[in-house]
């Protein structure tokens, strides 16, 4: 995917690292390190009641980044099958 964008707009600064550890806390950090202004993160909708709605990381990482978080919803592959029938 960010092949993809750089193709699209060479200008564009993307980076990408692969990090273990727990998902929530390793982009808050990361993030705070690189002095992000953005933080995308995509939400599937999983992790019980309180992540139904955006999911447990992104949750996490909207009420605690210090800057701007989008969320992106991941449609349900399902309910876009379902509906086209």
């Amino acid at each position: 995917a960010a092949a993809a964008l750089r193709r699209k707009n060479p200008k564009l600064s993307i980076s990408t690292t692969v990090i273990k550890g727990v998902p929530k806390s390793v982009i808050l950090n990361e993030a705070e390190k690189f002095e992000a202004d953005l933080i995308v993160v995509g939400s599937h909708g999983h992790g019980g009641l309180a992540g139904s709605l955006l999911g447990s990381v992104s949750q996490a990482v909207a009420l605690h980044a210090k800057c701007s978080v989008e969320i992106v919803r991941i449609p349900d592959r399902n309910a876009i099958k379902t509906k086209k029938k």
